[in-house]
């Protein structure tokens, strides 16, 4: 090869080199991949209102000031409830405040809890700690520190109470006691109290108090509203006490 050949080949060479080395220089880096950025499972509005219908009324409905909805349960946690609950049948009404509560979308349960307030337009009045509605049984329940006041001046304390408004039964566990508007009061371990019959059954170390009267029992019955009370199973009565209800 001549020397022109050769001069010419090199540079052949130089050129094929540099371009080379200028594609591997200048070829942008491979990006990196995009993040998948997981949409937010809870959604937080500011005041809501949220109801529930049957046969075309509505059962209930709850006003909140503020509602986070979890986009993947449906549940909804609602802050400073307010509510209605509407027996339809028998033209009342009851309304509810608690601090915060609970919706859970698939099962139709309410949950409240904190500062529990319970009226309806008849007057009673229902106070405690945590309170659930079941829509599906009709089903409320009350727990811990559970007072209910009618408007005729009777009051029922209990731990627990169960209140189903489909058979018209109320059943206080724990810590009963009922105070009538007389004065009279009972204690027991469990009260069933038929409110279409204002009939009430209490079982379990019963005990009732009225004026210089003591009673004691396994059962007690009364059959008009709390006016008159029978004892039944190792029933004793004395009378002429004059000790306090601690004397028991």
């Amino acid at each position: 090869m001549s020397t022109q050949g050769k001069i010419l080949a090199g540079v052949v060479v130089i050129f094929f080199v540099c371009l080379v080395a200028w594609v591997v220089l200048t070829t942008p880096p491979t990006p990196p991949p995009i993040e998948k950025v997981a949409p937010p499972t809870v959604m937080e509005y500011e005041g809501n209102t949220i109801t529930e219908e049957k046969d075309g009324q509505i059962i209930w409905e709850l006003s909140c000031d503020k509602l986070r909805v979890d986009t993947l349960t449906q549940n909804m946690e609602l802050d400073n409830v307010r509510g209605k609950f509407y027996q339809h049948d028998k033209e009342k009404i009851w309304e509810l405040t608690a601090s915060r509560g609970v919706y859970y979308q698939s099962e139709k349960i309410v949950r409240v809890e904190d500062e529990v307030i319970v009226t309806n337009s008849d007057g009673a009045k229902l106070l405690c700690d945590e309170l659930e509605w079941h829509s599906e049984q009709e089903l409320l329940t009350a727990i811990d520190n559970v007072s209910v006041t009618t408007n005729d001046g009777k009051e029922l304390l209990c731990s627990k109470l169960m209140w189903n408004f489909k058979d018209e039964l109320l059943t206080a566990t724990d810590n009963v006691k009922i105070t009538n508007s007389d004065g009279a009061k009972l204690w027991s371990d469990k009260i069933d109290w038929f409110t279409a019959e204002e009939k009430v059954i209490a079982t379990g170390n019963v005990r009732i108090s009225k004026d210089d009267m003591r009673g004691f029992g396994d059962l007690a019955y009364s059959e008009n509203n709390f006016k008159k009370f029978g004892l039944l199973g190792n029933a004793r009565v004395l009378k002429g006490v004059k000790d306090t209800e601690e004397g028991f």
